[in-house]
């Protein structure tokens, strides 16, 4: 029973991360675009600033890459209500700096092949410039693992509340925000989740790109509801609205246990 929660721990992890890497790719490009077109238009493709600057970005490229991973790893223990022990801290820790020593050796072959963003400076250089932007030591990934496990362990037991949801059916008891002691089972159809997201994000972000973004990957995430591309769509709903958990928190249960349902 352990070893398919692990397996399914892993999974979600992979997806949450993979959904990420699009993206976050994306987003360089973009970056190490704009900032081509800065320097050639003062003459400084080929120099020594080019190089930090490129070592900045793809820097801060593989920290998020790597925040990422150890985010969803710590979430996927959380959601199947696996304690994470000093056993599994060493597994995540590994996971985390094996994927360090994948991206740094990915980023040192596509430097090769496009030698303009590191400038005049030597690859093996570059490489260390790259390193210097990056804060993923063992100590550093040990730290937020222990102040996850360290925040369980002391958050206050009174007024807690154990919501256990069954999401089928049309019922429209659905209340996620009890402050006494009991344990609520709550009954909420998918369309009454959905519905009572969309409005939240609607009413709790300013009109923008980045709530439309939101609210696109949020239709898309419904109508992929009970099909293989679920677990897809559920990283790239969390991972684009990842900056507002605030709204999200009170779904994720029941998102949750739909994802759960497409991955059992």
């Amino acid at each position: 029973m352990q070893q398919d929660a692990l397996s399914k721990v892993k999974q979600f992890a992979d997806t949450a991360y993979f959904a990420a890497v699009e993206t976050a790719t994306r987003e360089l490009q973009e970056k190490s675009g704009t900032m081509r077109n800065q320097l050639a238009a003062r003459g400084a493709l080929q120099s020594g600033l080019m190089a930090h600057e490129s070592a900045k970005l793809y820097g801060a490229h593989i920290k998020a890459l790597l925040q990422i991973r150890l985010d969803a790893l710590i979430e996927g223990y959380e959601l199947h209500g696996i304690p994470i022990d000093d056993a599994l801290s060493t597994t995540i820790i590994d996971d985390v700096t094996r994927l360090r020593s994948s991206l740094l050796t990915h980023t040192e072959a596509a430097v090769r092949a496009s030698p303009i963003d590191r400038g005049p400076v030597e690859l093996g250089y570059f490489v260390r410039l790259v390193e210097q932007q990056i804060d993923s030591s063992v100590n550093s990934i040990k730290i937020q693992i222990d102040r996850k496990r360290l925040m369980k362990k002391t958050e206050p037991t009174q007024s807690t509340v154990t919501n256990v949801y069954h999401v089928h059916g049309h019922n429209p008891r659905w209340n996620v925000n009890s402050t006494d002691h009991s344990v609520n089972v709550v009954t909420a159809s998918n369309d009454q989740i959905f519905q009572e997201l969309r409005q939240q994000i609607t009413s709790g972000l300013p009109a923008s790109e980045e709530r439309k973004d939101i609210l696109d990957k949020l239709t898309a995430l419904e109508d992929a509801q009970a099909s293989p591309g679920f677990a897809q769509r559920y990283a790239e709903f969390i991972s684009v609205a990842a900056n507002h958990m605030q709204i999200l928190a009170p779904f994720v249960p029941a998102l949750t246990e739909m994802l759960s349902k497409v991955i059992s």
